[in-house]
């Protein structure tokens, strides 16, 4: 059964239009610092700068790359009628493959790097100046990424975490080239870069279990089966399944419902389906299949009439009693309880058929010598047996 997906679409867009929002300003941020830094870095003649300027200009690409995906995620056709989510976590894939690149090409570079530097205190104001901003711009990217929980963003948020390392080191480079410290610069850049491989490492793991359909952490796991068994006519799960698709969850879940009214079966299933995307956060694709669970004891109703035999009608049942078998046919309960509905005159067959069904009732006994055709239909449509005592 398919998720009423109404609100979900409107949050959905919402989400989307957000994170478009940050990727259009990253994109305009790097353009803004690639040039700066190859002007200040040329001006200088600081290596660090241009090369920290030419990773900008391939940041440039990343985040125009991210921006793209997050754009096209939402979009829905006949085959792909979810949407194009996991666009996301390619891209993510992508930004994590040219972090690793860039800090490689960094380290190289460092290690090789030893140019006089001109105007060193320009050098080091511009840097700080870069650096705040950075800094500023990468806490709250990090706090939206986590917020809407976007891989997107998350990979974007890594990539300034990266710009901000490299001016680090860059604002160190010039800062000990200037005390006449020659290794300084380079041991720095390898602990840094030691770093930025950790998390590349870690975003490109993340968004190669996504793509391959991994399932979600346990946690959530656990949290949805919870949820799941608190409902008292699931009588179990088959199968419960969540995974990822950009920064929205979808799943998976086939359950036996203790009901075999379809109607009330379908309403505890929404009730389910409503109950799990409240309490887990962005779940806003589900699939719920159910089926009546399998009951293999009987349960058989014998009408008993006001001297304790066994009735020669319905309607002379005073008393009913239920006895249950197992798939052997033994006797797993016995007991008796009045009819309830014995001295009602108008509406008897149907309110007393209403409370057997009530009681799961599988099989009817008693003396009939003749009964209505039509009656035997009504209780064999139910799936109650009618049996004659022997």
């Amino acid at each position: 059964m398919d998720y009423n997906r109404t609100n979900v679409q409107k949050e959905v867009c919402f989400m989307k239009d957000y994170k478009q929002r940050w990727m259009v300003a990253s994109v305009i941020l790097n353009i803004f610092f690639a040039i700066t830094k190859l002007a200040a870095g040329y001006l200088t003649a600081t290596a660090v700068i241009i090369a920290d300027g030419i990773h900008s200009l391939s940041d440039i690409i990343t985040s125009s790359v991210i921006l793209l995906s997050v754009k096209f995620a939402g979009v829905k056709n006949e085959r792909f009628p979810e949407g194009l989510h996991k666009l996301e976590d390619l891209a993510a894939l992508f930004s994590g493959i040219f972090i690793i690149y860039a800090g490689y090409e960094i380290l190289i570079h460092a290690l090789k790097y030893h140019h006089p530097i001109r105007y060193r205190a320009f050098a080091v104001l511009f840097l700080i100046f870069i650096l705040i901003i950075q800094f500023v711009f990468t806490f709250l990217e990090s706090k939206a990424a986590k917020k809407y929980n976007s891989p997107a963003l998350k990979a974007d948020a890594a990539e300034w975490l990266f710009d901000t390392s490299v001016t680090v080191v860059a604002i160190f480079g010039v800062v000990f080239d200037w005390l006449g410290v020659v290794y300084a610069q380079k041991i720095a850049v390898f602990v840094i870069v030691v770093f930025i491989f950790k998390a590349a490492y870690e975003l490109i793991r993340d968004s190669v279990l996504v793509l391959l359909d991994a399932s979600v952490d346990k946690a959530i796991l656990s949290k949805a089966k919870e949820i799941i068994e608190s409902f008292d006519e699931v009588e179990s799960i088959d199968m419960l399944f969540i995974r990822k698709a950009g920064s929205v969850l979808i799943g998976d879940i086939i359950l036996k419902i203790r009901q075999k009214n379809m109607v009330k079966a379908h309403e505890v299933v929404e009730k389910i389906e409503n109950s799990l995307k409240k309490n887990i956060e962005n779940l806003h694709f589900l699939t719920i299949h159910y089926e009546p669970a399998i009951n293999f004891n009987k349960k058989r109703a014998i009408l008993l009439d006001m001297n304790g035999n066994i009735a020669k009608r319905i309607r002379d049942a005073y008393k009913v009693k239920f006895e249950t078998v197992d798939e052997k046919g033994d006797l797993v309960s016995v007991f008796e309880r009045e009819n309830p509905f014995f001295n009602t005159q108008r509406g008897y067959f149907v309110r007393f058929l209403s409370w057997l069904v009530k009681q799961n009732v599988n099989e009817i006994v008693f003396n009939y010598s003749n009964i209505d055709s039509d009656r035997i239909a009504l209780l064999e449509g139910l799936d109650i047996k009618v049996s004659k005592s022997n």
